[in-house]
């Protein structure tokens, strides 16, 4: 007898498998659970285990599965309603985006729903809220979030418009409005080696929990060392905290390695300062630091250096490319547009005087 937290192996798909013709049931069967288990997966009314869930996860991406109701509803008929997966309203670049795109869908003439996982919670979360974001019918989706992944969005690329927002994206089959993260993070290692600094730390989230500020962290460890200088990569590798990396960077500074250091995010910046205080380095005296979004209200009162991404752009940008997919099924050719941001000086990066 099957156990409904048993779990199997996926077996290959069949050929003719589509986003249309598989069924919960057929997920269920290759995972080795339930139809009631696959189903809480899915919509999340009650927990199962990581095993279990990561099993239907598993064999859903392998078969193509997209929620049967949701997915013939949205074949049947268009609607004037988009939907969006947003990442962590509180932070005030996606707080600011989600006020951008409000203003111009409803200047199109047409309206929004939002699902917004928690700052803690991880893909497997966000893949619900897709899932429930999809089953309200909507007629577009756009996805604001550096944690999910393109191919959990694959299944759905034939049944409804997808536009990436803000995240770097190259998957062939989804439109994005990204922000130039390469020339982004470029644009703060130059200014940091332009003020003189030769030994600097950098914190590098991985990709799994944030594309945009993993390609940010990679890109400015690069940028510096091209630039000759000895670059101290300091890991994040947990979801939701902002505060990883701390023990190390003060170390590195009073040992004396490092005159400087490097946040993929203003948050984590903002996060590191009371630890600073506390330990007495001074900014930045002892340690400059930068930050990138230039977002947070009040930043100009806090000095930080940074760099503003271009949210609004964006924005705008991500609903006239929505619009065209709606005007033209089937006929708007897949872009990934890449906006730079600006660069805005402050008083958390001083010069290094020449020895």
């Amino acid at each position: 007898m099957r156990s409904n937290e048993g779990v199997g192996n996926p077996p290959d798909p069949p050929s003719s498998a589509s986003p249309l013709n598989v069924t919960m049931a057929a997920v269920a069967t290759a995972a080795g659970v339930s139809r009631a288990t696959a189903s809480r997966v899915f919509y999340g009314s009650t927990p199962v285990s990581p095993k279990t869930r990561d099993a239907v996860y598993a064999a859903a991406e392998q078969l193509g599965y997209v929620p049967n109701v949701m997915a013939r509803s949205l074949a049947a008929r268009g609607s004037d309603i988009l939907g969006l997966l947003l990442r962590d309203p509180t932070n005030p670049a996606y707080g600011l985006l989600f006020s951008e795109l409000q203003t111009h869908i409803s200047q199109a003439g047409l309206q929004m729903v939002t699902v917004a996982p928690s700052r803690t919670e991880g893909a497997h979360f966000e893949r619900q809220a897709l899932n429930r974001l999809l089953g309200l019918r909507v007629g577009g989706m756009f996805v604001a979030t550096g944690v999910i992944r393109a191919e959990m969005l694959g299944p759905f690329l034939d049944v409804v418009p997808v536009v990436v927002i803000g995240r770097p994206e190259t998957h062939p089959g989804i439109c994005s409005v990204s922000y130039d993260e390469e020339n982004n993070a470029t644009q703060l290692a130059d200014a940091v080696a332009a003020h003189g600094h030769r030994a600097v730390a950098v914190v590098t989230p991985s990709a799994e929990n944030s594309v945009p500020e993993n390609r940010r962290g990679v890109t400015m460890a690069r940028r510096l060392r091209s630039h000759g200088i000895r670059v101290h990569e300091i890991p994040a590798p947990t979801f939701g905290r902002s505060d990883e990396g701390v023990r190390e960077i003060i170390a590195l500074r009073r040992s004396g390695r490092i005159t400087a250091a490097m946040f993929p995010s203003d948050w984590r910046l903002l996060a590191f300062l009371p630890h600073a205080q506390a330990a007495g380095v001074r900014v930045p005296e002892d340690l400059s630091l930068t930050g990138c979004d230039g977002i947070m209200q009040g930043i100009d009162l806090l000095g930080f250096t940074t760099l503003r991404i271009p949210v609004e752009r964006a924005a705008g940008r991500a609903v006239t490319v929505m619009k065209s997919m709606l005007d033209n099924p089937g006929g708007t050719e897949v872009t990934h547009e890449l906006l730079p941001g600006t660069l805005v000086p402050g008083r958390t990066l001083g010069h290094v005087s020449p020895r």
